[in-house]
């Protein structure tokens, strides 16, 4: 009888807690890789006013919703709380920057994670006469 309630319950058991719904807005810092700088026509919308909710713990940081590129178009990233991937890491927040008659994209990133130069960015550069090792992947223009 044990046994056949355990197989049972078991799966029962998953089921149900798969449909539960998942912590909103709480992400582990995980360090996806490096992160493309890009160029895009056009300047992000205007930020959008979000409201925090509860700290989930101390080791928990708010990185604030901001603008991201998707494809060929701005989507909005809301904030969130995250822990850092690595002890002593900051969040550096998402930049845009005019740059020519366009706009520099950089992604909001952990500063223990590598920025480097998208190919439509360095094809942008080549394009327009920019010199490609004068703009850095790190470097502010």
């Amino acid at each position: 009888m044990t046994n056949r309630l355990a197989r049972f319950a078991l799966p029962a058991a998953l089921i149900a807690l798969s449909c539960l719904p998942a912590p909103a807005q709480i992400r582990l810092g995980v360090d996806s890789g490096a992160l493309r700088i890009r160029i895009v026509p056009d300047a992000p919308p205007p930020m959008r006013v979000e409201s925090r909710p509860s700290r989930p713990s101390r080791n928990h940081i708010w990185i604030g919703g901001c603008w991201d590129r998707q494809d060929n178009r701005w989507a909005w990233a809301p904030g969130r709380w995250e822990e850092p991937g690595q002890r002593g890491s900051r969040w550096v927040r998402a930049q845009y920057r005019r740059e020519g008659g366009a706009y520099r994209f950089e992604p909001g990133h952990w500063s223990h994670q590598r920025l480097e130069e998208g190919e439509d960015y360095s094809r942008w550069h080549r394009e327009h006469g920019r010199g490609h090792e004068k703009h850095g992947s790190n470097e502010r223009d």
